[in-house]
């Protein structure tokens, strides 16, 4: 017999993004009732939805896990000021600490709500005074308060555009049944779209791209400036360099496809050469190294990040090693991102999605359909997966952002 019950309110583009429907289901899922109370439906494409419900269940603590999944549909549960206590010391969190997801957030401090900025999941919310921001548990310092329980929070999920948009209809599938090609094109025009409205474009590639001789279709999309940030590790770089200095990658020859004699020591003569001048700045400065990949970030200045793993070679000298510092190195240079690029890259393509916004629009391209299942299962509405070769992928991509370039050209003329 049902004997709790809570209203709740409920804002945003409920009906198209189907937001009140996974609300309904939530509530029936957890054994729960729901009656709606009111309902007002936004006049136009800005005003946003508002629904009242009577959230009923048959305990108290039914009550509040339903109320607590609920929030991450942009519930408005507590109209109460949040709870903020302070850390006690570097790196310690209260016990009720409340953990972020990678949606959108607002605080409620004295009576006014405030925008949780560098939003990010698996993250705790400090007040500063001023404004409302994340950390990560090792950035925590002593005195910080940190937002507690759940009293005074609300999240906003990620909604679905007005305009069509292929990351709305093709977000979190993974099949590799589909038509890639059309697929692509429709990715290369978001990407051009997001240069044109003045937004970064990241891209996190593994060791595959090089192996796989997908390295020279990288190059050109570098070359038309739809790359501002490189998000990567040894691996990549230590390969790339290897096929500047000696045309092979892992020992292999990247022209007959063949082993060489002693072609397993390759990629480390490669890192002891860049370490020797200095790192690849000095590398490409000196002369030393003169063409691949991490030739052309340096020579374009692109924000690069190489974040270490227990597994590196090496490594090289420009490695960030310690896994904390590198994380917030991924995190700064994520800034003002709007679209990012995972090319066949488990590890850091997983560390990449685990500090991003859901709104970030994302593509995970894997021959393994368990990495882009992975980065689809974080939440984010806007992440497509892709399994296949990363070098028919970035083959079709890198064709179809030149039309989109060519576009633009007869458009301005």
């Amino acid at each position: 017999m049902v004997q709790f019950q809570e209203e709740i309110e409920i804002e945003g583009h409920l009906i198209d993004s189907g937001i009140l429907k996974y609300a309904f289901d939530k509530i029936v899922e957890m054994e729960g009732q729901f009656e709606v109370l009111r309902f007002e439906i936004g006049r136009n494409n800005q005003e946003p939805s508002r629904a009242w419900l009577m959230v009923k269940a048959g305990s108290q603590q039914q009550l509040q896990d339903i109320l607590a999944a609920l929030e991450d549909f942009g519930a408005i549960i507590d109209r109460e000021d949040c709870r903020l206590v302070p850390a006690e010391r570097d790196g310690i969190l209260p016990r009720e600490f409340y953990s972020t997801t990678n949606f959108d957030t607002l605080i409620k401090v004295r009576g006014e709500w405030h925008p949780v900025v560098n939003q990010k999941m698996d993250a705790v919310i400090v007040w500063t005074g001023e404004r409302a921001i994340t950390k990560k548990i090792s950035g925590v310092k002593s005195g910080d308060r940190i937002v507690t329980g759940r009293q005074g929070i609300r999240v906003k999920p990620q909604e679905r555009s007005r305009e069509y948009s292929v990351f709305d209809f093709m977000s979190n599938d993974a099949s590799a049944e589909i038509n890639k090609g059309i697929l692509i094109s429709q990715i290369a025009k978001e990407i051009d779209a997001a240069k044109k409205a003045g937004h970064r474009i990241a891209i996190v590639p593994g060791p595959a791209v090089i192996h796989s001789g997908a390295d020279g279709y990288l190059k050109e999309v570098i070359g038309m400036g739809y790359v501002d940030v490189v998000l990567t590790g040894n691996a990549f770089a230590a390969h790339d360099i290897e096929k500047a200095f000696l045309n092979t990658s892992l020992g292999i020859n990247q022209e007959s496809g063949k082993a060489v004699d002693g072609g397993h020591r390759n990629h480390i003569w490669a890192i002891n050469e860049i370490n020797r001048v200095g790192g690849i700045q000095s590398a490409v400065d000196q002369g030393v190294l003169t063409s691949g990949l991490m030739y052309e970030c340096v020579q374009r200045g692109i924000r690069t990040v190489l974040a270490g793993s227990i597994r590196d070679d090496g490594p090289l000298v420009d490695v960030v090693t310690d896994c904390v510092v590198a994380q917030r190195e991924y995190i700064d240079a994520l800034e003002g991102v709007a679209v990012v690029l995972m090319l066949a890259s488990t590890l850091h393509s997983i560390a990449v999605g685990n500090v991003l916004k859901s709104s970030v629009k994302t593509v995970c391209v894997d021959i393994n359909e368990a990495t882009p299942l992975k980065l689809g299962n974080r939440g984010s509405k806007q992440a497509i997966g892709i399994v296949t070769d990363v070098s028919f992928f970035l083959n079709v991509l890198a064709a179809e952002l030149k039309l989109c370039g060519s576009r633009s050209l007869r458009f301005k003329a």
